[in-house]
């Protein structure tokens, strides 16, 4: 029998999934294959949980790069050697570890000093042959610091410096050219769930974005850090901050409550752009002045209709494809966590990959809850005793203070997340594509019974469902491709995207066939084009954050 992950592309590629259980949606469409995705390579010797999370290639040592943040090895990064990968499919994919390590690099030995500790490393970008990390402070509050390595051809790493950039840099990118570094700094508030908005704001740092400029392949010793407090209601650009940007913390200024999480860059490198999860908005920077741009509010889906019908409870039959239902009045609030660009003639889009987030962690009073436990309008939900029951909406987490009426009653419920992958015309930042339920629709159709019934599937409908964590794009032939990553049941889905407004599913990539062995929840994905390949051909690179091995598809 062939491997469950062969067995599940052929599915995908080849064969009519009929779903038409899902909330009256018609049957998924027929797929016909394009490009084919095999699994080659796989690094998964001695890792854990906290390794691998985000990944990069220096195709000059034909070596990935993944982030290392272990108990026993903190704030670190590793070499893994692609010198001797090839593009036969592994024979034992969940098992197989075919993949060389190289040295591991502790960053914290190269930054800490007496106004610095490293507490943790949050992602690692590659340009040509220098290396950047982000390394958050202690605590995390704190401005954290970006670490820069200089790669030679067999990918030994020489530390060059650090600079200091804003509160826990989350994210970043290179631009194209390598001239500069993007970086997100999330500046979450504290995490000991007792978070009250203080006079001073001491403990919500400014969520900001900076730019370290790079001249002949050296980094500049200092960060060009842009905030958003003129956007706050007393700043000077105030009216350009769309309504629908959300402030999540009453009270709170919108620079404090803004937290910058993924950057994706332009190819000619003239913007950035940057999701404000919790936000549920994009900034868009210009980086030849440093200045943000504008911010584009990413609104609400519509779960009252029956292209985006969802599975909202946990409390139902594994045994056959979960049912997906539309309700009236019910909304997803997208939040998007990565972002990627690409332009389709002269036409600049970014997609996002549409998570959901909370600071239920850092509050002392959470700002979700589930429906159950809410009182709702009687006009807006005639049939409320029945929506409050467990098998429909009564355990759906929802954002608590969104949706009141006068009587403080919910008339309106925001659900975390889309549940979806979305595309944007960056020029108008209006939504060209929203994948609706069709991230659900394949995933409860394409996973076995065995593994619908797992906590990471069944005990997450009533949450964010599968969770799109991760997007990358990549072009491989005439065509434009794009990878959606779904944390919690981990796999990725490809899709051709080469007309925005329809993309058309390629192939459904797994490699687990219990969710305990193999590859669970994929969080960094890297593509490599042919040019740049050991193999000659496009890669995806694919960081796990559960079980810390790393894979490489090859693509043809």
């Amino acid at each position: 029998m062939k491997p469950l992950f062969l067995r599940q592309s052929l599915l995908a590629t080849a064969v009519l999934i009929a779903l038409t259980a899902c909330g009256g949606n018609d049957p998924l469409p027929e797929v016909k294959a394009q490009v084919q995705a095999t699994l080659i390579g796989r690094y998964a010797h001695n890792v854990s949980e906290g390794m691998s999370e985000i990944v990069a290639l220096h195709a000059a040592s034909k070596s990935a790069f993944i982030t290392v943040d272990t108990v026993n090895v903190p704030s670190s990064f590793q070499r893994i050697s692609l010198r001797n990968v090839s593009s036969t499919a592994l024979a034992n994919p969940t098992t197989a570890s075919n993949l060389e390590s190289g040295a591991t690099t502790s960053v914290a030995a190269h930054v800490n000093d007496t106004n610095f500790t490293a507490g943790g490393v949050q992602t690692l970008a590659i340009s040509g042959n220098l290396l950047a990390i982000a390394v958050k402070a202690t605590p995390k509050t704190n401005n954290g610091v970006v670490a820069f390595y200089r790669l030679d051809n067999q990918g030994n790493a020489t530390y060059l410096k650090k600079v200091t950039v804003g509160s826990l840099p989350d994210g970043m990118a290179f631009s194209p050219d390598g001239s500069r570094l993007v970086v997100a700094n999330e500046a979450e508030i504290d995490g000991d769930k007792n978070f009250v908005l203080a006079a001073d704001k001491s403990n919500d740092p400014l969520g900001t974005i900076s730019i370290i400029t790079i001249a002949n392949g050296t980094p500049a010793d200092t960060a060009q850090t842009l905030d958003f407090t003129a956007f706050d209601d007393a700043g000077a650009r105030v009216s350009e901050r769309p309504s629908g940007v959300r402030i999540g913390i009453a009270g709170n200024d919108f620079s404090r409550d803004a937290e910058p999480e993924y950057v994706s860059i332009t190819a000619d490198g003239s913007q950035a752009y940057v999701t404000l999860q919790e936000n549920n908005a994009v900034a868009i920077v210009d980086l030849a002045s440093a200045r943000i741009e504008r911010i584009v509010a990413l609104g609400y889906k519509d779960h009252g209709l029956a292209s985006n019908a969802l599975a909202p409870s946990d409390r139902v039959s594994a045994t056959a494809p979960f049912s997906l239902k539309s309700y009236a009045n019910l909304f997803g609030i997208y939040m998007p966590d990565a972002i990627a660009s690409f332009s389709i003639g002269n036409t600049p889009y970014f997609i996002t990959a549409n998570e959901g987030d909370d600071r239920d962690d850092f509050l002392a009073t959470g700002e979700t809850s589930r429906v159950k436990d809410l009182t709702l309008d009687a006009t807006a939900f005639p049939n409320a005793a029945t929506l409050k029951g467990d098998a429909e909406l009564g355990r759906l987490t929802v954002i608590k203070t969104l949706g009141l009426n006068s009587s403080n009653q919910h008339e309106k419920l925001y659900a975390l997340g889309g549940r979806s992958f979305s595309i944007y015309n960056a020029a108008t930042g209006a939504q060209v594509f929203d994948s609706g339920s069709e991230l659900e629709q394949r995933a409860y159709a394409t996973l076995p019974t065995a593994l619908l019934g797992k906590s990471q599937v069944l005990g997450r409908l009533d949450n964010k469902g599968p969770e799109p964590e991760s997007v990358v794009v990549g072009q491989i032939g005439s065509k434009t491709y794009a990878f959606v990553a779904l944390e919690r049941t981990s796999a990725i889905l490809m899709y051709d995207v080469s007309n925005p407004a329809a993309p058309v599913f390629v192939q459904w990539l797994q490699n687990t066939t219990d969710m305990d062995n193999g590859d669970i929840s994929p969080e960094g994905l890297a593509f490599v084009p042919a040019a740049q390949s050991p193999t000659g051909q496009p890669l995806l690179l694919v960081g796990h954050e559960v079980s810390g091995s790393m894979a490489v598809w090859e693509i043809k």
